[in-house]
């Protein structure tokens, strides 16, 4: 396969452990992550940076929408323990070939609740409600290979396979 150019998420599901979820809206809202830092500055410094803590971020929360209030809005607000998993086909181009490929991608996370906008009622309308999740796990897989795992209270960061903590965990 030549060059292939990323181009969509053909489709996609949302799995709460082993039961898929239903009646979720177009759209999932994925966490962002920030790194936590701290600012230096002083002698022989022009101006300032901020430093990057490794495998430290702020709060990550994830939203799923949902086009109609109903059971599964409220089960996600028990913290249960389950995972949530997002599955993916998504679609490339190959310039050099002319053909259409197909990556799967998975994301799996770990969370506890964080809030549950319960939309609006409207005649011949959706709720729009709304689940936000805070993720204290996350994983991202393309095709098999782990491209992110961040695990906030197991002291894990590993990115594109590397253990990014790795020697300050033998100093520890």
């Amino acid at each position: 396969m030549g060059n292939p150019i990323p181009e969509k998420v053909v489709n996609y599901n949302v799995y709460d452990d082993t039961e898929k979820l239903v009646g979720i809206s177009g759209e999932v809202t994925l966490p962002n992550l920030e790194a936590m830092s701290e600012t230096v500055s002083g002698a022989g410094i022009l101006g300032e940076f901020d430093s990057v803590n490794p495998g430290h971020f702020g709060s990550l929360t994830i939203e799923i929408a949902f086009r109609t209030l109903f059971q599964k809005s409220f089960s996600l607000m028990r913290n249960r323990g389950k995972s949530l998993v997002l599955r993916a086909a998504q679609q490339s181009f190959d310039v050099s070939n002319g053909t259409i490929s197909h990556r799967g991608l998975k994301i799996t996370l770990k969370y506890q609740p964080k809030g549950l906008e319960l939309g609006k009622l409207a005649v011949g309308a959706a709720t729009e409600s709304k689940n936000t999740l805070e993720v204290l796990y996350i994983k991202i897989e393309e095709n098999g290979k782990t491209m992110l795992e961040l695990d906030k209270l197991n002291f894990v960061y590993i990115v594109d396979g590397e253990d990014v903590l790795q020697s300050i965990k033998k100093l520890i």
